[in-house]
């Protein structure tokens, strides 16, 4: 784990897979997810979007991230990485590709849950009155969704790519409701049931613990994150 500063001159070709990242990122944090279930060795190298050095536009023209460099192989965007990841690190499977509709599907349920929930998640940190209703309605039918597929994982017997995907974003959601002191009780609604029986597996999960602990990242640490987010002014180490 490092950090990048804008002043700091490109590194040089690592050996092992580079993920360019930032500690609180939801795809960032997919992305490490997959890294650690497949087994593969890798860097983490922070980047700050508001202050990142003038290489990293080299690297990737968008400038954003995740982006992972391996060698002289270079690859953005989060779906991408994960396809990348799959292909090129076959060994630790995390995509069902051996079946070309459950693939469909799972890529389908990434898809719309981009599409539908991360706007509601993003928009709620800096504007919860307009967003946070829609939110919960959004995870609602991601509840009804897992309870009709009836498996414990969107990956089936165990965690998959999707559901790592997805839940670097829902991880967020406690710490939004403390950050906002958002008065939501709906562990008991009998509508997110399923919803919440996966929420509870992939908490448990031992590769999302381990980068927990790793990144110094958890519950409280991200709650005070997203105060300084919502006060205009990141802080991307908190908590260090």
């Amino acid at each position: 784990m490092s950090f990048i500063e804008k002043s700091q001159p490109r590194p040089s070709k690592p050996s092992k897979v580079r993920l360019y990242s930032s500690r609180f990122d939801p795809l960032s944090a997919g992305i490490r997810y997959v890294l650690r279930a497949k087994g593969i060795e890798f860097e983490d190298c922070y980047i700050n979007l508001k202050d990142k050095p003038d290489w990293y536009n080299d690297i990737n023209p968008t400038g954003e991230i995740p982006c992972i460099e391996y060698g002289d192989e270079v690859i953005p965007e989060s779906l991408i990485i994960h396809d990348y990841l799959e292909a090129k690190f076959p060994n630790v499977k995390m995509q069902r590709t051996d079946s070309a509709y459950k693939w469909s599907k799972d890529r389908l349920f990434v898809t719309r849950f981009t599409q539908n929930v991360t706007p509601k998640i993003g928009g709620s940190i800096k504007n919860p009155d307009e967003n946070v209703d829609q939110l919960l309605a959004k995870l609602k039918k991601v509840s009804e969704i897992m309870g009709m597929r009836g498996m414990d994982y969107i990956g089936g017997d165990s965690p998959n790519y999707a559901d790592y995907y997805l839940f670097g974003w829902v991880e967020i959601i406690p710490s939004l409701k403390a950050a906002h002191d958002l008065k939501i009780d709906i562990h008991k609604d009998e509508a997110y049931k399923d919803y919440f029986a996966w929420v509870f597996r992939m908490d448990k999960d031992k590769h999302i613990e381990q980068d927990r602990v790793d990144r110094k990242v958890n519950f409280k640490t991200r709650t005070e994150f997203l105060k300084t987010v919502i006060a205009g002014s990141p802080n991307l180490k908190v908590g260090l």
